[in-house]
C-alpha cells in the first residue's frame, strides 16, 4: 500500500474543517507568507514520526481543548497488506476505491499521539492496531528528508550526506555486483568492501563536482568516511564533505558560502536523479524505504539559472522510484502543471485567519492543454505568477502586457492586478479554467476578430472568431465575477485607431511615454482604461454572444470595413 492524502486539522494554522492534502509525486505547495505552506511540511513529519511527542505550539492557537489529528489514507492494498492489517481495515472509499486509513491523534502537548484505524466493518475509527500494524503502517510512510532555508551548515552536510549515500548504494546495486556480493559477507571483508566501494564514491562524487562547476567553475567533491567502517553504517554518521577549490586545500562544507551550500545540495540531489531508477508504474519495485524530500524555499539562497536547475533536479527526483518530493515555494519557476503525477495547491487565510487549500489534483488536462501550457511556459518561464495572485489580467500577447502594465502603473493599481501574457488568444481558456478551479478573479482581454476569413477564394468561419465563445463561455464559470472584454475589432485598431504592423510593442511604448499621450482625443480609451477597470464599466465588456454580435454591427457601422464580407456574422 502507499499513501494517497493526509487530513490535517487542529494542527498549527488549520482548524477543526481542517484540509487534505493529495501526496503526488511532486506536491507544490504556494501562498502567502503564513498561509500554512511551511505547516503541511511539518504535519507530514509528526505523521511520519508514528505519534511522537508534539509542543505545545503545534495545537492551534496553543489550545490543548481542540486536539490535533493527522490522518493518513493508503490505497494500493495488498494481500499483505490486508493480511497485516485485518480485512475489517480495508473498505471500499467513495473516493479512492480500496483503502486503508490511519490516524494520529494528540491531546496533550508532550505527549504522544495515540493511534486509530478507521474500521470498514463498523464504519468508525477504533484504537490501535493488529500484529505487526506499526511496522507495516512505517514501511509505507514515505521516510521524511527535511530542508528548511534556516538550515545550519552542519544540518545541511547531513542532509547532503544522506543524499549522497543514497546515491551510491543505488549506484552499487544496480551496477556492480561485486560490491553487492561483498556486502553480504562484510563482517569479515569489511578492508576489502572498503576498497571495492571506493569506486562508487568517487563515481558518484564526479557526478556532483559536474554539476557543481557549472555555477562554481573549479570546484570538486571529496567525500570523506571517517571511523570504523560497518556495512549498515559506511556512509553517514562520522562521514563528512569537502570541497575543493583549484588546487587549494579541501575545506568543510560550513566554511563555504550559503549560495555554494545550497547549490551543493541541489547538485548532489540531480546526481542521485541522475543515478537513479526510474519509476515504472504506481508501484514500488524494490523492498527499499521510500523517501520523500519535504523543503522549504527551494529557490533560497540560489541565483536565477541555478534556480531553474534546481526545478529540474526536484521533478527528475520526483520520477525515480521510491522518491518524493513537497516543496513549499514563492517562485513560479517550480510549477509546472503540465507535468504528470504533479499536484499544485494553493493555500489561504479567510478574514477568520483560517486556511483553505486548492488543489491541482481534480484539475484535468487534455493532450492539448499540456502540450499548450508546456509551449507557454517555455516561452515565459515566469508566467505562473498567476498562481500567485489575487486577480489577474488575461491578455493575448506582449504588446497588451506591456501598454496594461504602463496604465495599471500609472493608475496605482499595478499591485492589484498580475497581467498574464497568454501568447495567444486560444491559451486564453485554458488559463481561465486554471483560475476557475482556483477560484481567482480574471478579466479575459481579447481582439474580437472578425467573424470571417479567406481560405481558397472562400469565406468561411474565422476560427479566431470561434474561440470567443470558448472564452465566454469558461469564464461564465467563475464563481468570483469574473467577466470578458473583447476589442471590436482588435487591440490596436479599439484603442489606436490603427494597425502596426511591425514592432507593435515598440510602437505602442512610444506613444504612452510621448508628450501628446495625456491629451490627445485619440487616446482617450487608453487613458480611460483604470478606470473602467475598478469600475467595471469598460464599454466592450459582454456577458453574451449576442452582446458581441451587437457590438461588432455598432463598429461595422460606424468604419464599414472592408471587404464586407469578412465582416458578416
Amino acid at each position: 500500500m502507499k499513501l494517497a492524502a493526509l487530513t490535517i486539522s487542529n494542527f498549527g494554522c488549520f482548524d477543526q474543517e481542517g484540509c487534505t492534502i493529495k501526496i503526488d509525486d511532486i506536491v507544490v505547495l504556494i501562498g502567502k507568507n503564513n498561509a500554512g505552506k511551511s505547516t503541511v511540511l511539518d504535519a507530514y513529519e509528526a505523521f511520519a514520526s508514528m505519534g511522537a511527542k508534539l509542543p505545545l505550539s503545534a495545537f492551534r492557537e496553543e489550545n490543548e481543548n481542540h486536539p490535533i489529528v493527522i490522518e493518513g489514507v493508503f490505497v494500493d492494498i495488498t494481500e499483505e497488506d490486508t493480511n497485516t492489517m485485518g480485512v475489517a481495515c480495508v473498505h471500499n472509499d467513495p473516493e479512492y476505491g480500496q483503502a486503508i486509513r490511519v490516524k494520529f491523534q494528540w491531546t496533550r502537548a508532550e505527549e504522544e499521539g495515540e493511534k486509530f484505524t478507521y474500521n470498514g466493518t463498523t464504519g468508525s475509527f477504533q484504537p490501535g492496531g493488529t500484529g505487526g500494524w506499526n511496522t507495516l503502517l512505517q514501511s509505507r510512510i514515505p521516510v521524511p528528508l527535511r530542508i528548511k532555508p534556516t538550515d545550519t551548515p552542519a544540518k545541511l552536510e547531513k542532509i547532503i550526506i544522506d543524499i549522497l549515500a543514497t546515491a551510491i548504494k543505488q549506484k552499487i546495486k544496480t551496477g556492480n555486483e561485486r560490491v553487492q556480493e561483498l556486502i553480504d559477507q562484510v563482517k569479515a571483508l569489511t578492508e576489502e568492501f572498503a576498497i571495492e566501494i571506493q569506486d562508487e564514491i568517487d563515481s558518484a562524487c564526479a557526478a556532483i563536482s559536474d554539476k557543481l562547476e557549472d555555477v562554481f567553475p573549479n570546484y570538486s567533491v571529496q567525500f570523506i568516511p571517517d571511523g570504523k567502517l560497518e556495512p549498515d553504517k559506511i556512509l553517514g554518521a562520522g562521514s563528512y564533505v569537502r570541497l575543493l577549490a583549484a588546487d587549494n586545500p579541501a575545506l568543510p562544507l560550513k566554511n563555504q558560502g550559503s549560495g555554494l551550500q545550497r547549490t551543493f545540495l541541489w547538485s548532489a540531489i540531480a546526481a542521485l536523479a541522475e543515478i537513479g531508477r526510474m519509476k515504472q508504474g504506481t508501484k514500488n519495485l524494490s523492498p527499499d524505504k521510500p523517501r520523500i524530500l519535504l523543503i522549504d524555499e527551494p529557490e533560497a539562497f540560489l541565483h536565477p539559472p541555478m534556480v531553474r536547475s534546481a526545478r529540474e533536479a526536484l521533478y527528475a527526483l520526483a520520477e525515480l522510484e521510491n522518491w518524493q518530493v513537497m516543496a513549499s515555494t514563492h517562485s513560479s519557476v517550480f510549477i509546472d502543471v503540465s507535468k504528470a503525477h504533479t499536484t499544485i495547491i494553493r493555500l489561504e487565510r479567510d478574514q477568520h485567519f483560517s486556511t483553505r487549500v486548492i488543489s491541482t489534483d481534480s484539475l484535468q488536462f487534455n493532450e492539448e492543454e499540456k502540450t499548450r501550457l508546456a509551449m507557454v511556459r517555455s516561452c515565459n518561464p515566469m508566467v505562473n505568477e498567476f498562481f500567485f495572485a489575487d486577480s489577474v489580467l488575461l491578455v493575448e500577447g506582449e504588446t497588451e502586457h506591456l501598454v496594461f502594465s504602463a496604465l495599471l502603473n500609472r493608475a496605482g493599481l499595478n499591485g492589484k492586478y498580475h497581467i498574464v501574457n497568454c501568447i495567444g488568444k486560444a491559451n486564453l481558456p485554458l488559463f481561465a479554467k486554471i483560475l476557475n478551479h482556483f477560484q481567482v478573479m480574471y478579466v479575459s482581454l481579447h481582439d474580437s476578430d472578425s467573424p470571417k476569413a479567406q481560405r481558397n477564394g472562400n469565406w468561411i468561419q474565422n476560427g479566431a472568431w470561434t474561440v470567443n465563445a470558448n472564452i465566454l463561455n469558461t469564464t461564465l464559470l467563475s464563481t468570483r465575477d469574473s467577466y470578458c472584454i473583447a476589442h471590436v475589432p482588435d487591440f490596436e485598431g479599439y484603442y489606436f485607431g490603427e494597425q502596426a504592423d511591425r514592432d507593435k510593442p515598440f510602437t505602442a511604448y512610444k506613444i504612452l511615454y510621448s508628450p501628446e499621450f495625456a491629451t490627445d482625443p485619440r487616446y482617450e480609451r487608453l487613458r480611460d482604461f483604470s478606470q473602467h477597470l475598478e469600475g467595471n464599466a469598460h464599454p466592450q465588456a459582454y456577458q453574451t454572444l449576442q452582446e458581441l454580435g451587437d457590438k461588432l454591427q455598432v463598429y461595422v457601422q460606424a468604419h464599414q470595413p472592408t471587404p464586407v464580407e469578412r465582416w458578416q456574422l
